[in-house]
C-alpha cells in the first residue's frame, strides 16, 4: 500500500473521527458527498468492508484503484482492472499474459483486433509454478452490457471482462469477491458478495414508540452516528416529533381560581425543533 494511503486511510467509520485527509479520500472513493448543502456519508457497513478490501489488497483509492458505489440500491467495492493488474504483480506470481483475442462469429477465427460486433473474447494469463496458462473466454451474449461504452467500444468491453474473469480465477486468494464496474452493468457477479446494507436497529419502530420529543431526538441522534439517518428515517422522526407537539395536553386548571396552573417554563425549541416542526407539517398536509 502506498504511503499516502496508509496516512490517511480511516481506522474508524465515525466521520467525526476523520482527519482532511482521511476526509477526502473518503470522498474521492465514493463514500460520501454532498446534497445541496447536507453532508451525506455511506452506511457504516460499506465503509467498513472497504476499508478492509484496500487493507487486503493494498489498492490506493486517490488512484481510483478501488472505489465503492450503489448500484441498482445494492452497495459493493469496486475495482479498476488497472487495480487487479497492479495486485497480481504484488503477488510476485504473475508471469504475463498473452494479447486478448476476439472472435466475430462463434466458428470465425480469432484475432487481436476487435470486431466491431464481437462474438466473444479471451485471454491467456500466466502464473509463476503452472505449466499451462490460464485461458478465460467470455462471450458477448453472457456478459456483455449495453448502452454507454457497450455501444461504442463493445471489443474493448468485452476484453476486459475477459481480463478480469482470468485475474479472478488465477489470483482468487487476492481478488475474490472483487468486482469492476462493467461486472455490475451486466449482472454478470455474485450477488451474495454485494453488500445489501441492513440498518443496525428498526429505527421506524423506534420512533413510533418513542413518547418524548426529546426521545425521538436521541434516537435520530443515534441514527446520524451510525450514518443511519436516512431521508426515510429523517421523515418518520419528523412526522412522529409533530405528532408529539399535537398531542401536548392542554394546561391544568387551578380549581380554587379557575386560572391556569402554573407551567413550567418550557426549553427554548432549538433550530433542530423548528426544522422538524416545519418537516411535520408540511408531511401532514399532503
Amino acid at each position: 500500500m502506498s504511503s499516502t494511503t496508509e496516512m490517511v486511510l480511516p481506522s474508524s467509520v465515525v466521520p467525526a473521527t476523520w482527519n482532511p485527509d482521511t476526509a477526502a479520500l473518503m470522498e474521492f472513493a465514493g463514500l460520501t458527498w454532498m446534497e445541496g448543502q447536507n453532508r451525506r456519508f455511506a452506511p457504516s457497513g460499506i465503509m467498513a468492508a472497504f476499508i478492509q478490501a484496500c487493507q487486503r489488497t493494498g489498492l490506493d483509492p486517490t488512484a481510483k484503484q478501488i472505489y465503492a458505489a450503489q448500484m441498482g440500491g445494492k452497495w459493493t467495492v469496486l475495482v479498476g482492472v488497472d487495480g487487479m493488474r497492479l495486485v497480481a504483480q504484488r503477488t510476485g506470481q504473475y508471469d504475463g499474459q498473452d494479447p486478448i483475442e476476439w472472435q466475430a462469429t462463434e466458428d470465425g477465427p480469432w484475432s487481436t483486433v476487435p470486431p466491431k460486433a464481437p462474438h466473444a473474447a479471451r485471454i491467456r494469463i500466466y502464473r509463476k509454478g503452472i505449466s499451462r496458462p490460464l485461458e478465460q473466454t467470455v462471450t458477448m451474449a453472457e456478459f456483455g452490457g449495453k448502452g454507454g461504452n457497450w455501444t461504442t467500444r463493445p471489443g474493448h468491453m468485452l476484453g476486459i471482462r475477459a481480463e478480469t474473469h482470468g485475474f479472478r480465477r488465477l489470483f482468487p486468494m487476492e481478488l475474490s469477491g472483487l468486482y469492476t464496474a462493467e461486472d455490475i452493468d451486466a449482472g454478470t457477479y455474485d450477488s451474495s458478495e454485494v453488500f445489501v446494507v441492513e440498518p443496525t436497529e428498526d429505527w421506524g419502530a423506534l420512533i413510533k414508540e418513542a413518547d418524548t420529543k426529546d426521545a425521538i431526538k436521541e434516537i435520530a441522534e443515534r441514527a446520524k452516528a451510525l450514518n443511519e439517518f436516512t431521508d426515510a428515517v429523517k421523515t418518520q422522526a419528523y412526522t412522529r416529533y409533530g405528532m408529539l407537539n399535537a398531542e401536548t395536553p392542554p394546561a391544568e386548571t387551578d380549581a380554587s381560581t379557575d386560572e391556569p396552573a402554573p407551567q413550567e417554563e418550557p426549553a427554548t425549541p432549538t433550530d433542530a425543533d423548528y426544522e422538524a416542526q416545519a418537516a411535520a407539517e408540511a408531511e401532514a398536509g399532503r
